[in-house]
């Protein structure tokens, strides 16, 4: 009987001890979830359904912001370096999106407007008066729909390396790749696709042309054929944002900050965000990528503090410096030449990477070449851009003529364009194919603000 009892005593330790290392353990997983400085909340969401975490640190000050992490586990702790300088001056609050770090997963719908709901009911709850939104990657693109949704609570808004916001057919590839996912536009074969075009979008389900909408909307799609996987699931819905409608709604300040080597989200992107929203302005930080306010914590910093206390500066007034004239320009088998300036004819044959900037070209003629346009004018004449068996990326600036684009055998990227073809935008004797993101479209046929995705023939012109 005492052996027994011995051995019940020595179970009931070891079942003690067990407890106590458990406990310990999970207290030591908690302690490292939690974001350093801050004191937690667990609530419950009414958008999902289910329980979020809420971080707050320097409750009393009469400012507040909150800030929106990307996609990962990490979450909130991606703003760990800053909470503590913030909280000197700010009431801040930092969310783990529901389906990313404390916060419960499920098959859920995680897209921007549903986070914008979520931040909705976080701001209600914790926030007095109209604070300053801060979204990083994928919270930036959530940011930029809740300062859309609700332009009265947004004081300040700031905007870090923003993925999607140009179409999914144009330069989306890498941050779907990052996640485990890729594209590939429905209606070209992958021959056709050269260079900047030749996208990747969920190759598994091109074969089965699945609309992304269609997918992200069906709880069984979302479990067969993205695993339930909140990461792709909010992946796939941000590159599947159209806020063409939202950007001009946003009344706020905005500061646009990206890091210089973003290979995941392209600063051609936060160019394009520049140049859309109402009152922006864009702040480079070289040397990082697509997290600089933790690879660049000072200079991120830097940049943010200034525009915390006073906003965006007041836009310069001195005049544009006038073009240099060149008449009529070429180039013949070159590669990564430069083109400024004005020119009455430009002609480019066989030449590689070149790009054509801040210029104004009456006639601009690409054969069998790779070429970058950022904030230029095209045309005035006849046809303002002539494109054969050629790949064009344009940013900005206008493109115009009776025809604005003829295009033979080549692929066009256009975002922030402004497009005016009196007789047609753009007409394609070989098929061609042309994306635009957030563009302004002019011609008898298309009208209005334009981010689609083309295959254009002959009779079948824009």
């Amino acid at each position: 009987m005492d052996r027994a009892n011995a051995m019940e005593a020595r179970q009931r330790r070891a079942y003690l001890v067990a407890a106590l290392l458990f406990s310990m353990a999970a207290g030591v997983a908690a302690q490292e979830a939690r974001v350093p400085g801050t004191e937690a909340h667990r609530i419950d969401e009414p958008v999902f359904g289910g329980q979020m975490v809420v971080y707050e640190a320097g409750r009393g000050n009469a400012r507040g912001i909150l800030l929106v992490h990307g996609i990962g586990d990490e979450a909130a702790r991606d703003f760990r370096d800053h909470i503590a300088w913030l909280q000197k001056s700010f009431h801040v609050l930092a969310v783990d999106l529901p389906g990313f770090g404390q916060s419960d997963k499920a098959n859920a719908l995680y897209s921007p407007g549903n986070y914008a709901r979520v931040l909705k009911h976080v701001a209600d709850r914790f926030v007095r008066g109209p604070f300053v939104l801060v979204g990083h990657s994928m919270g930036a693109v959530v940011a930029l729909r809740y300062a859309a949704m609700h332009p009265e609570d947004v004081r300040l808004l700031v905007v870090v390396d923003a993925p999607g916001i140009l179409h999914r057919y144009s330069v989306t590839s890498q941050y779907l790749a990052h996640l485990g996912l890729e594209f590939v536009p429905p209606a070209a074969e992958p021959l056709d696709w050269l260079t900047n075009l030749a996208r990747k979008v969920l190759a598994p389900l091109e074969q089965l042309h699945f609309d992304p909408q269609v997918i992200l909307s069906s709880p069984q799609l979302r479990q067969s054929l993205l695993r339930a996987d909140p990461a792709k699931i909010a992946g796939l819905a941000v590159v599947s944002e159209d806020l063409r409608r939202e950007l001009p709604k946003i009344r706020a300040d905005t500061l646009i900050v990206w890091g210089a080597q973003d290979t995941l989200a392209p600063l051609r992107t936060g160019k394009v965000l520049e140049m859309k929203l109402p009152r922006a302005r864009l702040a480079v930080i070289e040397r990082a990528a697509h997290e600089p306010m933790l690879e660049a914590p000072e200079r991120f910093r830097a940049v943010l503090e200034p525009f915390l206390e006073r906003g965006l500066p007041p836009a310069p007034a001195s005049p544009a410096a006038p073009l240099a004239k060149h008449g009529d320009g070429s180039c013949l088998r070159e590669r990564n030449r430069v083109f400024e300036g004005e020119y009455d004819s430009l002609s480019l044959d066989g030449c590689q990477q070149v790009q054509i900037r801040n210029a104004r070209v009456r006639e601009l003629r690409i054969l069998d070449s790779t070429v970058t346009i950022d904030d230029s004018r095209i045309g005035g004449g006849e046809t303002g851009l002539h494109a054969r068996s050629s790949t064009v990326v344009v940013t900005g600036g206008r493109v115009e003529g009776n025809v604005a684009i003829t295009a033979s055998a080549s692929r066009l990227d256009l975002a922030a364009v402004e497009v005016e073809g009196r007789e047609a935008a753009v007409t394609a004797p070989l098929r061609s194919y042309v994306v635009f993101s957030l563009c302004r479209v002019r011609s008898p046929r298309t009208q209005g603000e334009v981010h689609e995705f083309y295959a254009v023939t002959a009779k079948n012109p824009l």
